[in-house]
């Protein structure tokens, strides 16, 4: 076992509770909010997967995200450049109706190019930063994968959250 090994459990453990997470919801509890001021499902799984784009195939893949060489940015009606790092909450309130199968579809063709770009991190990758272009100090490989985990599992216990205001416990 490796470190690809490990990452990759990480991500398939997120995913699978995320799927547990939504399955079932209906389009207002997805969109619902327990105040003006807060997330709601939608956004979280959308910037979920925005995260691990931006981070597994912009970052660590040195290449175009999902997001943008797919057209998610064009169907999703958001901006390119959008990803939910420094989204206001009206921004999260005016975020554009989607259904959960196409927020999961584009976590979907995430996480297939994510995996590919996981497998070519070697050893010696790890502790290397690549050009961001946009951070002057960019972070080691590592540091990123590490950080998807973290930023994944705060997210979907969100999400776990919100689900269980709406539904009650084990519903």
């Amino acid at each position: 076992m490796d470190h690809r090994d490990i990452a990759r459990n990480g991500l398939d453990e997120y995913l699978t509770g995320l799927k547990r997470a939504v399955d079932g919801l209906t389009p207002v509890e997805i969109y619902w909010q327990p105040s003006p001021n807060a997330n709601h499902i939608a956004w979280l799984v959308w910037h979920m997967a925005r995260v691990e784009d931006s981070w597994y195939n912009r970052y660590i893949g040195e290449g175009e995200s999902v997001w943008t060489s797919d057209g998610f940015d064009t169907r999703f009606r958001l901006p390119a450049e959008r990803g939910g790092y420094g989204d206001t909450a009206e921004d999260v309130a005016e975020f554009p109706p989607l259904s959960m199968a196409e927020l999961l579809e584009y976590f979907g063709a995430v996480r297939s190019k994510a995996l590919t770009n996981l497998e070519a991190i070697t050893a010696e990758d790890l502790e290397r930063s690549r050009d961001a272009g946009n951070r002057d100090d960019p972070p080691p490989v590592a540091r990123v994968i590490s950080h998807v985990h973290v930023e994944q599992g705060q997210h979907l216990g969100q999400i776990s959250y919100l689900r269980g205001m709406l539904r009650g416990l084990g519903n």
